[in-house]
Formats: structure tokens, C-alpha cells, sequence
């Protein structure tokens, strides 16, 4: 990465420092940043690691800091290196990837405009500049919605969906609670008679509702924590920001906010509809009655009617949309994509030492790594590819004799990929 990477992130450092200016450029040190956790695991933690030298792919490189251990990477990094990228290069290859923090005040529809604008620079300076034809440009997007892409919607969709379960749970509880009220009508009375006034009453019913309410929170959170603990140890996938061992996802303080608050919502929320409907108590005639005798009242009646109609309507959404999420799901794991990718291993590389310069170094890596991986037990074929199925390809622009350009100064561009030998076998296509 460039120097400035760990700056614009405000990356904290443990030891030593990160990359300056001079370090980024072409010809410059070999130096690398170590991350914590490789710090720890192959050093020790030893702080003499500052100014070490290391081989990594035959070279010696000089370890100048360490990351602090809250910085985290999804992609597991263990050792970063400078860029030094050449000025004077001509290579327009798409592989690397810009990140900014905006200045105080600056706003993404600003951020996205100065985009615009560099882009219609860069043709006007680069007019015959691969990956870039009339529909190309540059924009911006916010960190957050690169790293958690299309999970976002889907989060969003599962949090409606337990949202839905909490209100048909909340109107299962407060029916409950009114038909416990009619049980305790003539408690109520009677406490009325003593001398409590209605607000009494309602506040007495309340703190109930909020206990029972409060009760189901931790024990929710318990359930909640356990169930998180068995997902991620079944399989946490590409979840992003899940941490190392799924250490991102914890019950930290805005967990147990948020529980908080739900819980008081819903028990006031819930609780008070039977609470008004149970102190509104006619004296003479409840403490007439006997206990068996107790009739329910049309309010009390309509207000459970309510109730079990919005409980049955929430069900009905609730069932329809998860019947649609399942029948979406099965379809979506029954699309062919044209290749079998069950027993497929893929590991990436990064090439930066100067035995990599030339085509031939290379050529060479490639296919001794292939031979070496075709050799293990097991292994039935191996290739080598720059991406992988259902990731972007390169672009290659192109003409055709006789036909005028129907995009900048080419015909058009088609889609390609380099691979190896064998790499339809891989994936059985």
C-alpha cells in the first residue's frame, strides 16, 4: 500500500512507525510493517523486533513497526510492504483500490462530483486508456457500504423479520396479560376500595409488565449470545467485520442498550392497554360478584379482539415473507452457474520481489508452483488464473478494419481472463 494507507485509517502503532514518502517510491528500502497477532505468535512479542531483518521470498527486509492489536483486517494480513509504484509506467492494470478520508464539512454528493471531474480529466489525458470507454468513470462510495456490500440488504431483511417475531410475541404477552386482568378484577376493586387511585393501579400493572418484560431481555440476551457462539462456530462464511474467530461480534454496550430499550418499550407499550383496561372498575358491582362470576366487559373484550387480529396479521406477513425467502433461496441454490466449485481449494498471491520483474520470473513461479500442488496426494488437477468464476475479468479494447468506432477510439472491447492449462478441469466445466 502507499505510505499514507495507515494514516488515513489512523492506524495506532505498538512499535516503531510506518512508511515515509521517501520508503514509497521506486528504488526505495526494503522495509515492512508486521501485524500484531504475527508479532506475538512468531516473535513473541519481543520488542527487538524493530529494525530485524526478515526474508520474505528470498529478499531481506528491514521490519521498521508493529500495529497496534485493535487493528483488524478481514483479509488477514500479516506483513505489509509499500507500493513504490513507477511514474513512469504505462501499465493501467485495475488491481489496486483508492481510499480517502474526506476533509470536516465535505459531503459524499461533493466527493462523488470531484470523482466526475477527474475522470473526464483522465480521458481527455488518456484517450486511448484501456477499461475506460464512454461509459467508465470514477465514483465514490462510503467505506462502510464497500466492505459490507449486498449483506447489508440482507441483515436488514432477517431484522424486519425478527422484529415481526417480537410483535406477535408482544401480542401474545399483553392478550395474556388481559386475560389476567378479568382473573384479578376483583383484586383490583378491592384495592380500589382501600383507597388506591387509578394511577396507583396502572403503575402497580406496569411494573409487572416491565419486570416480565425485563426478565425475557436477559434471558434473550443469554439465549441470543449462545446462538451467535454456535453460528460462527458451524460456519461464519465471508460475513464481513466478523473479526478473527468471530471476535467482532460480541454483546458490547450498544447490544445491551438497545435490549434495554426494547425492553421498556414494549413492556410500557404493551403493558398498558390491559393496565388501563383493568383499572377501569365499577365498585359496587365487581365486589357483588363472586371470583367465578367475573365477566370480562366489552372493552376488555374488543381490546383482546385487537390484539388477536394484529397478532394474526403480523403472523400472516411474517409467514409469507419467510415462505418467499425460502422459495428465493432454493431457487438461488439451484442455478447452474456452467462450473462445479465443490472440492475446489484457491489461495491468492502477491508477487513484489524483483525476481518478478520480468515475464520469465513469473512464467517460472507458475509453473513450478503448479507442479509442486499436482504432486500432493489428493490433487487431481491444479491452474493458475488471474480471477476466479463470477469475478471481473479484463477488458480488451479492439478494432475492426472498415467499421467507425462506436466506443472512443475502438470498435469496442471484449471480456477475457488469462488461466493455465487445466483450469477447465478444475472446475469441470
Amino acid at each position: 500500500m502507499s505510505s499514507d494507507y495507515f494514516r488515513v485509517f489512523g492506524t495506532p502503532m505498538a512499535l516503531g512507525r510506518t512508511f515515509t514518502a521517501e520508503e514509497d517510491r521506486l528504488g526505495g528500502p526494503a522495509v515492512a510493517v508486521i501485524g500484531n497477532g504475527l508479532w506475538h505468535s512468531r516473535y513473541g512479542g519481543d520488542p527487538g523486533i524493530i529494525s530485524r531483518t526478515i526474508d520474505l521470498g528470498g529478499e531481506p527486509y528491514t521490519v521498521i513497526g508493529v500495529l497496534g492489536p485493535v487493528f483488524a483486517s478481514d483479509t488477514k494480513n500479516d506483513i505489509w510492504l509499500p507500493l513504490k509504484p513507477d511514474p513512469n509506467s504505462t501499465d493501467q492494470a485495475h488491481y489496486l483500490r483508492a481510499t480517502a478520508r474526506m476533509r470536516p464539512g465535505v459531503t459524499l454528493a461533493q466527493a462523488e462530483a470531484a470523482m466526475k471531474l477527474a475522470a473526464e480529466q483522465f480521458k481527455r489525458k488518456f484517450p486511448n486508456a484501456p477499461f475506460m470507454g464512454p461509459g467508465a468513470g470514477f465514483t465514490a462510495i462510503p467505506l462502510r457500504d464497500s466492505v459490507i456490500g449486498e449483506v447489508r440488504f440482507s441483515i436488514l431483511l432477517l431484522s424486519g423479520a425478527v422484529g415481526f417475531v417480537l410483535l406477535i410475541a408482544c401480542a401474545n404477552v399483553a392478550s395474556l396479560l388481559l386475560a389476567r386482568a378479568t382473573i384479578r378484577k376483583r383484586e383490583i376493586a378491592i384495592r380500589a376500595a382501600l383507597g388506591a387511585g387509578r394511577a396507583r393501579i396502572i403503575w402497580q400493572l406496569l411494573t409487572e409488565s416491565l419486570l416480565l418484560s425485563l426478565a425475557g431481555a436477559v434471558l434473550g440476551l443469554g439465549l441470543g449470545y449462545l446462538g451467535v457462539r454456535a453460528l460462527l462456530a458451524i460456519n461464519p462464511g465471508d460475513i464481513p467485520r466478523i473479526g478473527e474467530h468471530g471476535a467482532g461480534v460480541t454483546l458490547d454496550w450498544r447490544v445491551l442498550a438497545f435490549t434495554l430499550v426494547a425492553a421498556l418499550f414494549t413492556g410500557v407499550l404493551f403493558g398498558l392497554v390491559p393496565a388501563l383496561s383493568a383499572s377501569r372498575v365499577e365498585l359496587s358491582i365487581t365486589l357483588r360478584e363472586s371470583g367465578s362470576r367475573t365477566g370480562s366487559g366489552v372493552r376488555l373484550n374488543k381490546a383482546r379482539s385487537v390484539l388477536v387480529v394484529t397478532e394474526m396479521a403480523l403472523a400472516l406477513v411474517l409467514l409469507v415473507g419467510a415462505a418467499l425467502l425460502i422459495r428465493t433461496f432454493a431457487a438461488l441454490r439451484g442455478v447452474n452457474p456452467g462450473f462445479d466449485a465443490r472440492n475446489v481449494l484457491t489461495m491468492q498471491m502477491s508477487l513484489t520481489s524483483s525476481r518478478f520483474e520480468t515475464a520469465a520470473g513469473v512464467d517460472r513461479l507458475e509453473r513450478d508452483g503448479r507442479q509442486r500442488i499436482e504432486s500432493l496426494p489428493g490433487v487431481t488437477a491444479a491452474a493458475m488464473t488471474c480471477c476466479l468464476p463470477l469475478e471481473w475479468g479484463f477488458a480488451q479494447p479492439f478494432t475492426i478494419e472498415g467499421r467507425a468506432p462506436t466506443e472512443g477510439p475502438y470498435s469496442g472491447e471484449a471480456g477475457w481472463l488469462p488461466a493455465s492449462p487445466q483450469y477447465f478441469q478444475v472446475f469441470h466445466w
